[in-house]
């Protein structure tokens, strides 16, 4: 009983008080129409579906450079090294003049690895360089999808799917494509670290923080050029005083100061113990190894005449325009208007102070401070964009993250037309892509721009192919077809393209490569020579690149 005395009939004050109501909730959004998220998604899985295939399909046609003999040989003595828990030093036992050790491992002992577990060296170092690359451009969708959606992450991998000179060096090149797909991996997590910085509960920094720097540890031990990422993440925390050091005070500054000092003591350890566990000849001389190679990836001993811009220079004495022209003249032509264009809507903004994504200058950064470093250092460089490759997948973030930006916003606004322009455009400027890059096939990598007049006229003024690529073909052709030539069980050939050894690869183990003297097949760039019939050529659009002679009957 209550001690409050209620007349039969009326209401009791309880009665008064509704009951209490949980918080309305707000209904959860609706999904997103199929056409912006799954399609893009879609679209995405098909492209590395498609790529992948093109690697296990095709990657055999692109040849081998000569390059890949050494490459190779180097891994497969650094995993000796491993194997023998550091006993077999034979990696080091190069000539000084190339400077092999001072090259960083951690891609070609990758590739020495899945060697090892399949018996086999040339089809196996194919595939594994080839998959490289396809990580690359999954690495891509993510950096993509991170600045502008899933939209931007196709367009940001089906770019880089699409740059002849990626794709035409996936499945032969095991420095420059994975040294790329590295630093790609480094730039997508600092971009991701940037968007969370300031999330108030932000969980796993400490991993977050490791990534970056195993990231870096990895790239910098395929090339130790990637430690510019260092002086990147300083311009980065530089950028950040300049733009709150107003608003941080007392407790605030305290806490930036301590986050900030935290990433570094975690970045930079983490890179030099991966980069060193990669890298053994780090392992072998802890004390100036490290410097050494700094030293002499920084002047390259290749002291050679090259063709660019139409005239015969030294490869140790370039123009000062030499990176920068190239990206220009080695790039599909909507790749480098879109850079341009976002390059001249960045530094409007910043002469504006308008608000802007900072991570658009990290981009920024990422393609102009190696090119600005490489016209400092007066670099030595060779075989066009590809020591400086890795700058490409930051054109092409920035290209496609600035397109689909722009192409949101002209919907948003009303001005569909415009919005369908700029997705004209792009799908034009990359229709002249496939169908340049189907005209040279298999030698994608000596794509020019229309704006030299494409591979006609580009690789009249500029080197075009790389390191005799050709002589695969060749190889293939004079397998087939040597019958209709001799009767020797066991003829000789020398290949004066590159080495005998990836030849041979190609060719029926009865062949007898030879050094000296006179072999009964040859394998050439030039004329056969003196005393020497031709009986084949790899032709490239009217020009032979690789040609196989025979000896003549009369002198042999």
């Amino acid at each position: 009983m209550s001690d409050v005395d209620v007349e039969p009939g009326l209401p009791t004050p309880s009665d008064d008080i509704p009951p209490p109501q949980a918080p309305a909730q707000a209904p959860p959004p609706p999904p997103p129409p199929w056409w912006q998220v799954r399609l893009p998604n879609a679209l995405t899985g098909l492209l590395l579906l498609l790529m992948s295939w093109f690697v296990i399909a095709q990657g055999r046609f692109h040849g081998r450079t000569y390059d890949e003999y050494m490459q190779d040989d180097y891994g497969a003595r650094v995993l000796k090294f491993y194997l023998s828990w550091g006993e077999d030093r034979s990696f080091l036992d190069f000539p000084d003049y190339i400077y092999m050790p001072q090259h960083g491992s951690g891609a070609e002992v990758i590739v020495a690895f899945f060697q090892h577990l399949t018996g086999e060296v040339w089809q196996t170092r194919t595939m594994v360089c080839g998959a490289m690359g396809v990580l690359g451009i999954l690495v891509m969708w993510l950096a993509g999808r991170e600045m502008a959606g899933p939209w931007g992450g196709f367009a940001a991998a089906l770019g880089l799917a699409l740059y002849p000179r990626y794709t035409g060096q996936m499945p032969n090149n095991s420095k420059d494509i994975p040294l790329a797909g590295a630093m790609l991996l480094v730039l997508w997590l600092v971009l991701r670290l940037m968007r969370r910085w300031s999330q108030p509960d932000r969980k796993h920094e400490v991993l977050e923080l490791a990534a970056i720097g195993a990231a870096i540890g990895f790239a910098a031990s395929i090339r130790v050029t990637s430690l510019l990422w260092f002086g990147l993440l300083g311009l980065l925390a530089l950028g950040y005083w300049v733009r709150n050091w107003r608003r941080l005070r007392g407790p605030a500054l305290r806490a930036e100061l301590s986050n900030q000092f935290s990433a570094a003591i975690v970045i930079a350890p983490t890179a030099y113990l991966v980069m060193s566990l990669l890298w053994p000849y780090l392992l072998t001389n802890p004390g100036d190894g490290l410097k050494a190679s700094i030293s002499s990836m920084s002047k390259y001993d290749w002291n050679h005449d090259i063709m660019f811009a139409g005239s015969w220079v030294r490869s140790t004495d370039l123009p000062w325009d030499f990176a920068p022209r190239w990206l220009i003249v080695g790039s599909p032509l909507p790749v480098v208007l879109l850079t341009l264009a976002a390059a001249v809507a960045l530094v409007v903004a910043l002469v504006r102070r308008q608000t802007l994504d900072g991570r658009l200058l990290l981009i920024g950064a990422y393609i102009v401070v190696p090119i600005l470093m490489v016209i400092v250092a007066q670099a030595t460089l060779y075989n066009g964009l590809r020591h400086f490759l890795f700058v490409v997948p930051g054109m092409l973030l920035l290209a496609a993250t600035v397109l689909v930006r722009w192409v949101r916003q002209s919907f948003d606004s009303g001005r569909a037309v415009l919005a369908w322009a700029l997705i004209g455009a792009a799908v034009l400027g990359q229709a002249e892509v496939v169908v340049s890059s189907a005209r040279i096939y298999p030698y994608e990598y000596s794509y020019f721009s229309p704006l030299v007049g494409s591979y006609d006229r580009g690789h009249l003024n500029y080197e075009n192919l790389y390191y005799g690529s050709c002589t695969r073909a060749a190889a293939v052709w004079m397998a087939e077809n040597y019958q209709q030539y001799t009767d020797e069980a066991n003829p000789t050939f020398r290949d004066e393209n590159q080495w005998n050894t990836l030849a041979k690869a190609d060719l029926p183990d009865n062949f007898v490569d030879i050094g000296d003297g006179q072999p009964l097949f040859r394998i050439t760039s030039g004329e056969p020579g003196a005393g020497y019939r031709e009986i084949h050529a790899e032709v490239l659009l009217g020009e032979k690149i690789c040609r196989v002679s025979v000896l003549d009957p009369t002198v042999y």
